[in-house]
């Protein structure tokens, strides 16, 4: 079995090494089907310039209808996987066409990490994020707001009123601090293990402050995490943030919650975006 199991891995790297030395000619990039880039220039978060990308549904330029569209926050890991589940759903027609837009820095890991921390946070927390650059929603939202929303709809054939943002982690901390700081921004909310522990759970008292003087929230909202997530960190602030929205009886609200056994804070993006997707649309 030893020597059996050693032919096999040494075969493996042998195959490895292969692939690597044809890969050295290769020169051009992998490019997605149905797939369109630009940027911006925000001028409400100063120095950053961000890359769109963009996913249109089979059949998008060889007819007139207009679609929903799915706004995707740390585009630049998340639109690819995004994309490449939405587009096996509409082949099934599981889901309707969408198109589908990735909010990305095109920057690298490295730089992605720090910016996405400056963007996606609500305020500053002093015990998981000390020193670092944070608590720049407020002007993200303003870019998305005053200059991703305007280039998409006039670039694009979108249904009015259809909107949906989809995030993980912070994205979902900052899907969740949308809903109840602006949500009119969007019509459907796809949160997956946010980390609502941020700033002493500072998106539950947003909650309740919202609660306070409205009792009607016409959304579509969607949380979801993993049963092997962090406890401190995902799971309990989540089961917490649910149990107050489903005991506030919000009229019009169409609350769906998962929770995906096995699942980790790294795993569980792909099953909750494909059951987000098909909840949803």
């Amino acid at each position: 079995m030893k020597i059996l199991y050693l032919t096999i891995m040494i075969g493996l790297l042998l195959s490895c090494s292969s692939v690597t030395l044809n890969a050295q000619n290769v020169k051009e990039k992998v490019c997605l089907d149905n797939t369109e880039q630009f940027s911006i220039a925000s001028d409400y978060v100063k120095g950053e310039n961000y890359s769109i990308q963009v996913s249109l549904p089979f059949g998008y330029y060889s007819s007139h209808k207009s679609y929903p569209v799915l706004y995707v926050l740390d585009g630049d890991y998340a639109f690819g996987i995004t994309k490449g589940i939405a587009d096996l759903l509409m082949i099934g027609k599981e889901i309707k066409g969408i198109i589908v837009i990735g909010i990305s820095y095109g920057k690298g890991i490295f730089a992605w990490s720090l910016k996405r921390t400056r963007d996606l946070t609500p305020g500053h927390d002093t015990i998981y994020a000390k020193g670092q650059n944070t608590g720049g929603a407020d002007n993200f939202l303003k870019f998305m707001q005053y200059e991703l929303f305007p280039a998409v709809n006039k670039n694009y054939r979108i249904i009015p009123d259809s909107s949906t943002i989809c995030g993980e982690s912070l994205g979902g901390l900052l899907n969740s601090y949308i809903l109840w700081k602006q949500p009119e921004l969007f019509q459907g909310y796809i949160i997956i293990s946010p980390s609502l522990i941020w700033n002493d759970k500072s998106v539950l008292k947003l909650e309740s402050e919202y609660f306070a003087n409205n009792k009607e929230l016409n959304k579509a909202v969607y949380i979801a995490y993993g049963s092997l997530d962090s406890k401190e960190v995902i799971i309990s602030p989540a089961t917490e943030l649910i149990q107050m929205v489903q005991m506030h009886h919000y009229k019009g609200l169409r609350l769906v919650t998962r929770v995906f056994e096995g699942e980790t804070h790294m795993s569980v993006p792909s099953v909750a975006i494909t059951n987000g997707l098909k909840t949803l649309f």
